[in-house]
């Protein structure tokens, strides 16, 4: 685990942070969306949605793998010593 890079802030780290978590989120309800909508669309669609759910579900898995990266990859400690 490194400190933070010269040039990072904490608060650039932190809103690439808030980013990943946006993202993770995003994707994972678009993946519950998708396929909750199943029964909703005519069958013609279906096949698409289907794929289209598969997608953002690895999405959201590619995400989270990059958050815990991200989250292992500094060490973010206070320079206040608090």
């Amino acid at each position: 685990m490194a400190p933070l890079a010269d040039g990072w802030s904490y608060a650039e780290w932190n809103a690439t942070y808030n980013a990943f978590s946006f993202g993770i989120a995003a994707m994972g309800c678009a993946t519950i969306f998708f396929w909750l909508q199943l029964a909703n669309v005519s069958k013609s669609y279906r096949t698409a949605l289907i794929i289209t759910g598969i997608v953002t579900c690895i999405a959201t898995y590619h995400y989270f793998r990059i958050f815990n990266s991200w989250v292992e990859a500094f060490k973010v400690v206070s320079t206040d010593g608090g």
